[in-house]
C-alpha cells in the first residue's frame, strides 16, 4: 500500500473535525465547574464511562469496563485479580485444592455485608445455587461450565466442587460477586444493591450517573477515595474535553488519535499499555457467504492491518499473529503468523468461491456505535479495503444494546461484525470457550477446535493442556472464524495528582486510586 493510501485512512479522511469539536464543547459545558484540585481536597473522583451501567446484578453481566468495574466496588468475591494480574484474597482469606475436583475456601472472619450480616459459608452456598439454577438464566453462569455445586464444611469454610479438574476456576471466581441471600429475597438485584465491598451506591439511574460513597463500616482496608461519580459520556470528543477541562479525573479506553493532544496537557498523566482484549471482525460461518472457508481467508488477505494500526491507532499496537488471544493468556501458542496483506490472493480465493465479474460479493458489516476504541473508523477502513478486492460491505452502525440483542438473544448476527473480546480469567479456555460449537457467542461449529478446547479445560497436566490449546489456535488460524486484526490499544488518561495503576484487563476500580498528598 502506498504512503498516500495509508494517509487516506487517517481520522481526517473519515470524520469531519468541526462537528466533533462542537459536540465536545456542548457536552463539556454541561459538566459543571468543579476541578480535580477541589475534588482531591474533598476525596472525590469523577470517572468518565463510554457506556451506561445496564444492570446492578453482578451475576447478570460480563461487561468488565462498565457494569462490573462499578459493582466490584460494592460487592466482594471470594478472590480478586490484582493490578499485576495475580490472584489475591477477598472474602476468602486462603484456599487450597484438597482434591482434583474440590477447592476449599477459608472465609475471612471479618467479611460482612453492609447490614452486618456475616458473609459465611451459607452465603456462598446460596450464591452458587443461584448461579447454577438454569431457570435464573444468568449471563455469568456460562463462565463456570465445570462447577457442579458448593458444600459447607463449617461456618467459615466452604468447598466448591467441579465435574472435572478445572484449572480456570480461581480466575473465574475473581469476578463472581456475592449477594446477601436475605436481602435478595426482598429486593431486586438488577436495580438495587447491598453488598460487602468497600463502597455503597448512593445514586443510580439506568443509563445515567452512578455515585458511590465509601462505607465507614467496611471490614477490609478502607479506600483512600471517599466519593466516586461515574459519568456516562458516550462521545470520545466529550471525554477528551472533560479531561482537558478538569471536569473528569479519569477516562479509560481512549482513542489513540487523541494521544498527542492529551500528552501536551501538563495536568494529565497518560497511560499507554497493551491490553488483554483482542479486536477482530467476527464472521458468521453458519449462514451466508462466510460459510465458505475461501471467502473467510479472502477477507483476511484483503485487509492491511499494519496500515490501520499505523494510521488510525498511531502505531500503539501490532497486528495479530493470527490469534484469538493476546500473549497474556495462559495457554497462548507461540509460532503462528497473521494472514499477509495480499489483495491478489484475496481476489483469487473469491474467484474460486464463485465471486467476481457479474457476481460481486455483498455483505453486511455491523459495528456498535461508540462502544469500541476507534471502532467506527476501523470498520470504515476495512470496508474500504474490502471494496478494492471486489467485496461490497454495507456498514450498519447500531446502538450497543441493539447489537447485543441481535448477537446473543436473537442469534441474528450479520455476515460480519466488529467486536473486541477478552476473558477476565486470562485463561485460554475461557476466551476459546466463546468459540466452541455450543456457545451462543460462536457462530462457528468446528469439531476439531471444540474437541481440543473441551479436553484442555479438564486436563491437569500443563504441558498437555498447552499442547491442546496450541492445536485449537492453529485450527482457528486456518479456519478463520474471524478477520484477525490486533489487540485493542490501552490508552488511559488521569489527573496528574491521581495515583492509579492502569490495568491491561479493563478493570477500573476506585479502591485502587488515591490523591497525592491526601491525608
Amino acid at each position: 500500500m502506498s504512503a498516500h493510501s495509508r494517509r487516506a485512512l487517517s481520522r481526517r479522511g473519515f470524520l469531519g473535525l468541526g462537528g466533533g469539536a462542537l459536540l465536545a464543547g456542548t457536552l463539556a459545558g454541561c459538566l459543571g465547574s468543579n476541578t480535580s484540585g477541589s475534588r482531591a481536597r474533598d476525596s472525590r473522583v469523577v470517572i468518565g464511562l463510554s457506556a451506561a451501567v445496564t444492570t446492578l446484578d453482578p451475576m447478570n453481566t460480563t461487561s468488565v469496563g462498565t457494569d462490573l468495574s462499578v459493582l466490584s466496588s460494592v460487592y466482594s468475591s471470594l478472590v480478586t485479580r490484582r493490578p499485576d494480574l495475580s490472584i489475591g484474597p477477598d472474602a476468602a482469606a486462603s484456599w487450597d485444592r484438597v482434591e482434583p475436583t474440590r477447592w476449599r475456601f477459608h472465609l475471612d472472619e471479618r467479611a460482612a455485608f453492609a447490614d452486618g450480616t456475616p458473609l459465611d459459608a451459607d452465603v456462598v452456598l446460596w450464591n452458587v445455587e443461584r448461579l447454577l439454577d438454569a431457570d435464573n438464566a444468568l449471563r455469568m453462569t456460562s463462565n463456570f461450565p465445570l462447577l457442579t455445586g458448593a458444600e459447607k464444611v463449617d461456618a467459615g469454610t466452604v468447598d466448591l466442587v467441579t465435574s472435572e479438574p478445572d484449572a480456570d476456576l480461581l480466575g473465574a471466581l475473581s469476578f463472581l460477586y456475592l449477594l446477601s441471600p436475605a436481602w435478595a429475597e426482598s429486593h431486586t438485584p438488577a436495580t438495587a444493591t447491598m453488598g460487602s465491598g468497600p463502597y455503597e451506591i448512593t445514586r443510580y439511574s439506568p443509563g445515567g450517573i452512578v455515585e458511590l460513597r465509601a462505607r465507614d463500616d467496611y471490614w477490609g482496608t478502607a479506600p483512600a477515595v471517599r466519593h466516586v461519580t461515574y459519568r456516562i459520556t458516550p462521545s470520545e470528543a466529550a471525554r477528551v474535553s472533560g479531561l482537558l477541562s478538569g471536569e473528569l479525573d479519569l477516562v479509560a479506553g481512549l482513542d489513540p488519535q487523541d494521544l498527542d493532544r492529551l500528552r501536551t496537557d501538563r495536568e494529565l498523566t497518560v497511560h499507554q499499555l497493551d491490553t488483554t482484549r483482542m479486536a477482530f471482525i467476527k464472521l458468521n460461518t453458519l449462514t451466508g457467504p462466510m460459510r465458505d472457508l475461501r471467502v473467510r481467508q479472502a477477507v483476511n488477505h484483503a485487509v492491511d492491518k499494519r496500515a490501520i494500526t499505523e494510521s488510525l491507532l498511531k502505531g500503539t499496537v501490532e497486528p495479530s499473529p493470527g490469534q484469538l488471544l493476546t500473549a497474556d493468556y495462559a495457554g497462548y501458542a507461540d509460532g503462528l503468523s497473521g494472514y499477509p496483506y495480499d489483495p491478489d490472493r484475496a481476489r483469487e480465493l473469491l474467484r474460486e468461491a464463485g465471486y467476481g465479474d457479474g457476481n460481486r460479493l455483498h455483505v453486511e458489516l455491523t459495528v456498535p456505535t461508540g462502544q469500541y476504541v476507534a471502532g467506527d473508523l476501523i470498520v470504515q477502513a476495512v470496508a474500504q479495503q474490502l471494496s478494492q478486492v471486489g467485496i461490497r460491505a454495507d456498514i450498519n452502525s447500531i446502538p450497543f444494546t441493539v447489537y447485543m440483542q441481535k448477537y446473543l438473544v436473537d442469534q441474528d448476527m450479520s455476515d460480519m461484525q466488529y467486536i473486541t473480546q477478552a476473558w477476565p480469567t486470562l485463561a485460554a479456555g475461557g476466551l476459546y470457550g466463546l468459540f466452541v460449537a455450543d456457545s451462543p457467542y460462536a457462530y462457528w461449529d468446528d469439531a476439531e477446535f471444540t474437541d481440543a478446547v473441551t479436553e484442555a479445560r479438564t486436563t491437569e497436566d500443563t504441558a498437555r493442556r498447552n499442547e491442546l490449546y496450541a492445536t485449537a489456535a492453529r485450527r482457528a488460524r486456518e479456519q478463520a472464524p474471524v478477520l484477525f486484526l490486533f489487540p485493542q490499544p490501552g490508552i488511559h488518561a488521569a489527573a496528574k495528582d491521581l495515583e492509579w495503576r492502569a490495568r491491561p484487563d479493563d478493570w477500573v476500580r476506585p479502591a485502587e486510586m488515591s490523591w497525592k498528598g491526601a491525608a
